[in-house]
């Protein structure tokens, strides 16, 4: 849970700042950002994972950063990019910039807070993405050696022979509390997204 809360944050995080600052500054650092985005989103992250824990370490914070660092540039920041540049036509921007406020203070008061409430459902919705993707590791054998996940729980019950031996609850708790998880977090996710976002509540 840990893994996947960290990496919805810290991606989401990035990823806003990174679009907000494409927008604003605009021109050749924008163009830029988005060549990243094109190229990143054809690079497989799961064959990566698992060469890097196959020749380098298994380790659940390699592995973590790796996520983090190739899930910055998704296609996210093409959503945030859309929004941003209409919220730098707003009113208030312009009044920011006549009283002479500084770029850094356009960007990360005035800007990226007015995305904050359409982001906070698509955290929540993104734990279970990793949360997945990180059992995923562990049922390959890439999981990390020491920390104690439920993908570890279902691989060291698999290579024990928990099914050969009819002990079927060492798998099936684990991938049920995993389910139960993701579907918590996708009605919650579903739940703020109704809240922040007016247009959801006439349905």
């Amino acid at each position: 849970m840990s893994f996947g809360l960290i990496a919805a944050l810290g991606t989401t995080i990035a990823s806003l700042c990174i679009a907000a600052v494409g927008v604003w500054y605009g021109g050749i650092l924008d163009a830029v950002i988005q060549r990243i985005t094109e190229v990143n989103n054809i690079i497989p992250l799961l064959p990566i994972l698992i060469m890097v824990g196959t020749l380098y370490s298994r380790s659940i914070w390699l592995m973590l950063g790796l996520v983090i660092v190739f899930s910055i540039f998704g296609l996210s920041i093409k959503t945030y990019r859309a929004t941003f540049l209409q919220v730098r036509e707003l009113a208030y921007i312009d009044a920011a910039r006549a009283y002479g406020a500084s770029n850094m203070r356009i960007i990360f008061q005035y800007m990226i807070p007015r995305l904050l409430p359409l982001v906070i459902p698509g955290i929540v919705s993104l734990v279970p993405a990793f949360v997945f993707l990180e059992a995923s590791l562990a049922i390959l054998g890439l999981g990390d050696p020491i920390l104690p996940t439920w993908g570890k729980l279902i691989s060291d019950a698999r290579n024990q022979g928990a099914l050969f031996n009819g002990f079927y609850y060492w798998i099936i708790e684990p991938a049920a509390l995993m389910m139960l998880s993701g579907v918590g977090f996708a009605m919650v996710g579903f739940a703020l997204d109704r809240i922040f976002n007016p247009r959801l509540q006439e349905l």
